[in-house]
């Protein structure tokens, strides 16, 4: 068996469902058995992988396995410690571990040389492959990745496939013919509700939905208006909260309602990308445009006076959108358009009410949460 193969059999043993990657030449023939023996998502970027195999954990305990080069945990490491460490998110991290084997690229050193340093100061396990003979030891690293609930290093050095008698593999290309076209003209009216008021108006609407919430000031009112256990709530990694809904939504046939915001989709807009590309038919995102950084001091955003939201998450194939002003207008425009991926474009005030933080931790929305999934799907 070659290692590549080797290495497949141990993520299908450990019952590994998708893989998320963003490529490195070292593991082009990993990752492209990957593509054809598990459910297998194209990144744009690292980090992003790390919000969908949340998304997925927490809708039933989905299993995923992220595979990057070096580079990328450079990447990811905020996502990795604000989000996966801090909610006990299991995520075997196969990286192809560059800078430290007969390495021709000079800008390889920079991050390679320094893996195993990142990942101590970080607190995460790691263990480095070296070579082939070694490879038995992915399984025992995976194992203890889903035993203690968190993510895990596995460093694979670029010797384990110098041997490999594995038979190149080609990618099949579709056609790329198609007609791009894009007549957009919207007049943007002055706002008059708040953030918290739409909440206040959807109240009813989301009672008993899965709703995956934006960091800060919008899970502070969200909890205060319309508290549930469906209900996720950022804590930290900004600019993950689609992507965890679009890992919830992948694993179950209820609508998945995510509330993201301008500044966070402009901090990650590769999501809406990913988004587009899987396009999963039971998500809705409803983006609260208040046109600043709501949670920081409502500085002004590029969304205040110029760039549009919804024209964007139709540039990345999100094609299911409209515009609203009010919480009305949100429930008549999700009941109005076709299968998602749904983009709702919601125009608010710059405005945050006076509300207390949450009273519970990470773990408890967590657990919580994965409870009530548990529940529905039964």
């Amino acid at each position: 068996m070659n290692p590549e193969e080797m290495v497949i059999e141990i993520l299908r043993k450990n019952q590994i469902e998708y893989t998320y990657s963003v490529p490195c030449a070292k593991i082009k023939k990993l990752l492209i058995l990957c593509s054809q023996n598990f459910k297998d998502i194209p990144l744009t970027r690292e980090e992003e992988g790390i919000g969908i195999a949340t998304g997925a954990y927490l809708a039933g305990g989905r299993r995923s396995a992220l595979l990057m080069q070096s580079g990328g945990i450079g990447n990811s490491i905020n996502a990795l410690l604000s989000l996966a460490v801090l909610h006990k998110i299991p995520i075997p991290l196969l990286i192809s571990w560059r800078g430290i084997y007969e390495e021709k690229i000079t800008a390889q050193f920079a991050m390679g040389q320094h893996m195993t340093r990142l990942f101590e100061a970080s607190d995460i396990p790691y263990t480095e492959i070296h070579d082939e003979e070694s490879l038995p030891n992915v399984d025992r690293a995976i194992k203890e990745c889903f035993e203690h609930e968190t993510p895990y290093g596995i460093l694979l050095s670029p010797k384990i496939w110098e041997n490999s008698k594995l038979a190149p593999l080609t990618i099949e290309y579709p056609s790329r013919e198609r007609v791009s076209e894009i007549n957009f003209t919207k007049s943007i009216k002055n706002p008059k509700k708040t953030r918290f008021e739409i909440f206040q108006g959807l109240k009813s609407f989301l009672t008993g939905k899965i709703v995956i919430s934006n960091i800060g000031m919008p899970s502070r009112e969200l909890y205060t208006v319309c508290d549930q256990s469906s209900n996720f709530y950022m804590t930290g990694s900004f600019g993950m909260v689609s992507l965890i809904g679009l890992g919830v939504a992948l694993n179950l046939s209820d609508n998945v309602f995510v509330i993201d915001g301008d500044g966070s989709i402009l901090t990650n807009p590769n999501a809406l990308s990913t988004i587009g590309q899987v396009a999963p038919k039971n998500l809705t995102i409803i983006a609260i445009d208040n046109g600043t950084h709501g949670s920081t001091g409502n500085q002004m955003t590029p969304a205040y006076r110029y760039l549009d939201l919804e024209l964007l998450a139709n540039t990345f194939n999100i094609q299911n959108s409209g515009t609203a002003y009010s919480s009305d207008e949100i429930i008549q425009i999700f009941k109005d358009l076709n299968a998602g991926p749904k983009f709702i474009h919601v125009f608010t005030k710059p405005h945050n009410a006076d509300v207390e933080t949450i009273p519970l931790t990470p773990i408890q929305i967590k657990e919580r949460f994965m409870k009530n999934i548990k529940e529905k799907i039964k």
